[in-house]
């Protein structure tokens, strides 16, 4: 389980480093191949970031989605 800022750390870095959709897609479909298609990634940064957490967060895998973001981008969340 995620602290609040744990959550919003993580947020923050679906809106930084998956700004548009053409990216959202294609991290999600190169580690996440069968998540990158129930996910909607249409609409705006903000609402895309939170359907993409809460769809990981009810596959119970918000560990993974923070580690690809980790390797991928560089990051320490």
């Amino acid at each position: 389980m995620l602290t609040s800022e744990q959550k919003n750390e993580l947020i923050k870095a679906l809106c930084n480093y998956l700004d548009t959709r053409d990216k959202r897609f294609m991290f999600l479909k190169i580690l996440f191949p069968i998540l990158a298609y129930k996910i909607n990634l249409e609409g705006s940064i903000k609402n895309t970031s939170w359907e993409i957490y809460n769809e990981f967060e009810k596959q119970e895998m918000l560990e993974s989605l923070i580690m690809g973001l980790n390797n991928v981008f560089n990051l320490k969340l």
